[in-house]
């Protein structure tokens, strides 16, 4: 009854406007706007039929290409004139409100042409990529609602997008885009040895680590005004550090600091020499970075987009943000719609999906290994899943401090943090990030456990002490997550 009746009222929709168009005179339509020059960024959002004014025709148009299957809007993203990242029933009746009723506005660009402030749906140019489907490598973590879509293609083509010197880029950088790091196996994914950036300190003839000036990190590139960065020479420390993979860090960025702070133990008051302990930045648990150094996925991307390419956001989003920089471009930088849509996908990328074997005998060696993993004792540093805000979050870890180390090894320390500590890496999606540990120093899922040290010294031998064959099925209960 309720699709009979939406039926008539459309039929009647589409009467009463096409006998308003036909009684209205010409030039009686608002948000005027003449098609004078009109290069392919630019359009009046309502402009369904593209001839640079917003009238009765464009309802027309866009309801005869949504029902009666008639010709394609030329400019799709003019045709969206409620700038959801859809053409749909929603965007006529807009246009048509507007026009005759009064009380709401059409999003800009309108009534004067310009670029697309929220891009998606493209005008004159091949719009953005489809969505991909929920959970895939590189999609969506959930099912978007279709405003959520069109702010996460949009953060996905800010990812994806290199920075021009206009833009803001550098005077410092490693790469011109989040992608240029985050690409493996697809956008988002993780980075090979060849994107590694360096940390460095200084060691004294004590053994003591500490802080250089104009460290701890050194960038790779400069615009071509600035000098490059050169490592002091009083630094003797030197430690490259590995490119994490960004899917699922919306899932960790919810799970609840209760969740993090109930698996530590600094003191090792449970006598299983396993002390792992959370890092408090700004008040807040830190839970990204090899060494727990930022609290908030906001932060994670404020902190990159000024350390890696140089690029300044409003401080109003995060503490970690660059306020300014010296390159000539005005900031900040990024926009606080782009930031946010930057934000929200990365907030929504779908974690790593485990990939069993499809034979029993194969699927036999993965359970025997996660078994052979619980026992030797792995899962009390990674542990199998945490609380998180929408159901259990199946990272292997508990993103808390532990001395790992080898001990024969320099490494580099931060404010509170000594330079043995690291954070207990997530183990999701491991096939698809060699090399591993925080300094990619390790070849193979093997080298990687032989070496663990400090506090997972027991856990080491107990693997050590494992048969050929079980230690090879920890392996690939590992490369199945």
């Amino acid at each position: 009854m309720k699709k009979i009746l939406s039926l008539i009222n459309l039929l009647i929709l589409l009467g009463i406007v096409g006998l308003l168009y036909r009684l209205l005179p010409p030039g009686s339509a608002r948000g005027r706007e003449p098609a004078l020059d009109n290069p392919s960024h630019r359009f009046v959002r309502g402009d369904a039929d593209d001839n640079g004014v917003v009238d009765l025709t464009d309802g027309i148009f866009t309801l005869s290409y949504l029902f009666l299957g008639e010709r394609k809007p030329p400019c799709m993203a003019a045709a969206d004139a409620t700038d959801n990242g859809e053409v749909d029933i929603a965007d006529p009746i807009l246009t048509l409100t507007f026009l005759f009723l009064g009380g709401v506005e059409i999003p800009p660009p309108h009534p004067l042409a310009g670029p697309d402030p929220t891009p998606d749906l493209g005008c004159r140019e091949p719009p953005f990529p489809p969505l991909p489907p929920a959970g895939s490598a590189g999609g969506p973590d959930r099912e978007l609602t279709p405003e959520e879509a069109a702010s996460w293609r949009r953060g996905r083509a800010f990812f994806n997008r290199p920075a021009t010197l206009a833009q803001g880029l550098g005077p410092l950088f490693n790469g011109d885009s989040c992608r240029g790091c985050h690409l493996d196996p697809v956008i988002g994914g993780a980075g090979g040895l060849d994107v590694n950036v360096l940390r460095f300190a200084r060691v004294d003839e004590n053994g003591e680590v500490s802080q250089v000036p104009g460290g701890p990190a050194v960038s790779r590139q400069c615009i071509q005004s600035f000098s490059r960065e050169e490592m002091p020479e009083e630094a003797n420390v030197i430690e490259p550090r590995q490119t994490p993979t960004v899917f699922g860090l919306g899932l960790i960025d919810r799970v609840p600091e209760a969740a993090l702070l109930a698996n530590a133990d600094p003191a090792d008051l449970d006598g299983d020499g396993i002390s792992g302990r959370a890092r408090t930045v700004n008040g807040k648990v830190g839970r990204f970075g090899h060494k727990c150094g930022v609290p908030g996925l906001a932060d994670f991307a404020a902190d990159a987009l000024m350390n890696e390419l140089g690029l300044t956001v409003d401080p109003v989003h995060s503490p970690f943000a660059g306020v300014s920089d010296a390159d000539g471009a005005a900031d900040p930088e990024v926009s606080g719609q782009d930031f946010a849509d930057l934000v929200f996908y990365m907030s929504h990328l779908a974690p790593p999906q485990r990939r069993l074997p499809d034979d029993p005998a194969g699927l036999d060696r993965v359970q025997g290994g996660e078994q052979a993993f619980l026992t030797a004792g792995c899962a009390r540093c990674h542990v199998p899943e945490l609380a998180g805000e929408a159901g259990p979050v199946r990272a292997y870890s508990n993103f808390l401090l532990h001395q790992v180390a080898d001990p024969a090894r320099r490494y580099v320390n931060e404010p509170g943090v000594e330079p043995g500590e690291f954070r207990t890496a997530p183990l999701w999606g491991l096939r698809d990030t060699p090399p591993y540990l925080h300094d990619g120093s390790a070849e193979t899922v093997r080298e990687a456990i032989l070496k663990h040290r400090g506090e997972a010294e027991a856990a080491r031998q107990a693997f050590q002490a494992l048969s050929s064959g079980q230690q090879q099925q920890v392996e690939e209960f590992l490369l199945s997550l």
